[in-house]
């Protein structure tokens, strides 16, 4: 009789045992996020040199119609064109994804 009391212990702390394995996993748990910021292609439908403004702040110019920005918050951001030589500008108001993201600006 007692050796039948031993073997239930047993089996009841291998049942335990595999109960909380099964519950709370055995391994590292490994939270992916996705990136907070993404890519944005900009492309400026006349050829002439340009100022480009994200949210009313400079980033850069551009003398060929085409501009990349880096590290752009996600989010809604207004984009700006200001010419140069014909005074052409433009904007664009976009929502902004992680990866890679197309805003065209027409300036006139």
């Amino acid at each position: 009789m007692n050796k039948k009391r031993i073997l239930k212990g047993i089996l009841l702390l291998i049942v335990l045992a595999l109960l909380t394995i099964g519950f709370t996993g055995c391994g590292t748990t490994i939270i992916t996020t996705t990136p907070a910021t993404g890519t944005v292609y900009i492309t400026i439908d006349t050829w002439d040199d340009y100022s480009i403004y994200v949210d009313n702040i400079y980033q850069g110019y551009t003398s060929n119609g085409y501009f990349t920005l880096y590290n752009v918050p996600v989010g809604y951001h207004t984009f700006r064109a200001y010419g140069y030589y014909f005074s052409y500008d433009g904007s664009n108001t976009q929502w902004i994804s992680s990866g890679a993201n197309y805003v065209t600006i027409n300036t006139y």
